[in-house]
């Protein structure tokens, strides 16, 4: 997929620079008019030169064709995971697993937000995950522990043999001020409370 997707934006880069510098210049007189007519009617007229351009012209409908099915089929495909039961056929959301993730994930204490995605290929599943950690967390262990958890979780839970790769970006670290910014508000609300409790005596 990512060679086909390679050889479609270059294919496309290169038509539009072609037909662009084309027009550039025909616009600024370096390309005289009359030329242009006459190739066209060279074309028109020589049928070995017409069968050439036709051939060309059905092929860049054939190529237009199967990289619009490669980009709008193959993707659609690609949201699910497909494997077989003895009873039958089962298909598993990619945004079921992506769920999965963000709640195993989420569960670390050094993790303070989880976004995960999944594209499937049949070379395996890329699992990208991008999290934002707490200030104590080592950076190396936190990542690799998460790596592991991910890949153990997504193959106890779909049964994959297919590789897992799992990429993890980390977006932003906390400080130790945004870390500690809701306990001491949640202690000051819970002695003010204790406060406002009246005084009702002791009893027997």
């Amino acid at each position: 997929m990512k060679f086909l997707t390679r050889i479609a934006v270059l294919f496309y880069v290169t038509l539009v620079m072609f037909l662009s510098s084309f027009v550039l210049l025909f616009v600024l007189n370096y390309i005289d008019k009359q030329s242009i007519f006459n190739m066209l009617a060279l074309i028109y007229r020589d049928e070995t030169l017409r069968m050439v351009f036709a051939v060309s012209a059905s092929g860049l409908l054939f190529l237009n064709y199967v990289f619009y099915r490669s980009f709008t089929v193959n993707t659609h495909k690609e949201k699910t995971i497909a494997f077989d039961n003895p009873a039958g056929r089962v298909s598993v959301s990619l945004g079921a697993l992506e769920d999965l993730i963000k709640r195993v994930v989420g569960r670390i204490a050094e993790i303070r937000e989880v976004k995960s995605k999944i594209s499937a290929s049949k070379k395996g599943l890329y699992i990208k995950i991008k999290l934002i950690l707490r200030a104590e967390g080592s950076i190396p262990e936190v990542t690799s522990r998460v790596q592991e958890l991910v890949k153990r979780k997504v193959q106890d839970t779909i049964g994959l043999d297919e590789p897992i790769e799992v990429a993890i970006f980390v977006g932003k670290i906390l400080s130790d001020q945004s870390k500690e910014k809701y306990p001491p508000k949640v202690e000051a609300t819970k002695k003010e409370s204790e406060q406002n409790i009246p005084f009702q005596g002791y009893r027997a």
